[in-house]
């Protein structure tokens, strides 16, 4: 093994070509200094390696300067990767043959983009992300998840809310309410329930209660009614107008 060191003078070698080679496998270039530096300037630089190749080129069209930079890795196994790494935090780009992923944030809290071949994924920590394929978009966040599909539209949450202004709707897992003003309207494991101010009525499991200031039914035909019990009771005046009614 040769040393070839400099004397404290600057030595500036100049030849038409300038060939190194080192048969048992090792090149060293070493600068050393608070302002050491080591540069290489061509139209173009290429590393290669069996495996892999680094190269910076330039091209000059018209008096402007075009350069480009290209970083190849070949292999199954073969990656990119670049890393700016801080205490406690993630930055990296890692391209390889199964994807293409851009990470950054805290661990806990990494917020990512993978490109798979299965489709695109967005995350945020281990709770969030958005999934988007060909022929699907799903959001999801904790057990919370949106689907769009070709089909139609697919939810599923612990509670489903949605309000314009005064009208609201609302699903979980009690059953479902609605409501415009002060008219609402609710389906339960019990039964049904709507409202309009001071009028209401139930269907429930045991029976129907309906109360209301006014209570007026107009029939063209018979009206039949057929109960184990019937109770109609009215603080002013109650009308029933029917051609027939029988009440059993």
């Amino acid at each position: 093994m040769s040393n070839l060191k400099a004397s404290g003078a600057t030595e500036i070698i100049t030849v038409k070509e300038y060939l190194v080679s080192a048969t048992d496998g090792l090149i060293d270039l070493t600068a050393q200094g608070k302002f050491s530096s080591v540069q290489l300037q061509a139209e173009s630089v290429c590393m290669d390696t069996p495996g892999s190749s680094v190269m910076v080129i330039n091209s000059n069209e018209g008096g402007v300067n075009t350069g480009g930079v290209d970083i190849s890795a070949s292999g199954l196994k073969a990656c990119i990767s670049l890393e700016t790494p801080s205490p406690g935090k993630c930055s990296q780009i890692n391209v390889s043959p199964t994807g293409i992923l851009l990470a950054y944030g805290l661990p806990a809290t990494v917020a990512s983009i993978a490109l798979a071949p299965e489709g695109l994924i967005l995350s945020i920590g281990s709770g969030a992300w958005i999934l988007m394929e060909e022929g699907l978009i799903q959001l999801k966040v904790g057990t919370t998840e949106l689907a769009l599909t070709p089909a139609g539209i697919v939810m599923k949450a612990p509670l489903i809310e949605s309000s314009c202004e005064e009208t609201k709707v609302s699903m979980g897992p009690q059953g479902i309410s609605e409501s415009v003003a002060e008219v609402s309207r609710s389906l339960t494991p019990a039964g049904h329930i709507m409202s309009a101010a001071e009028a209401g009525l139930k269907v429930l499991t045991l029976g129907i209660n309906a109360n209301s200031p006014i209570n007026k039914g107009n029939f063209e035909g018979p009206s039949n009614i057929s109960a184990s019990m019937v109770q109609q009771m009215a603080d002013g005046t109650m009308a029933q107008i029917s051609n027939m009614i029988n009440i059993n």
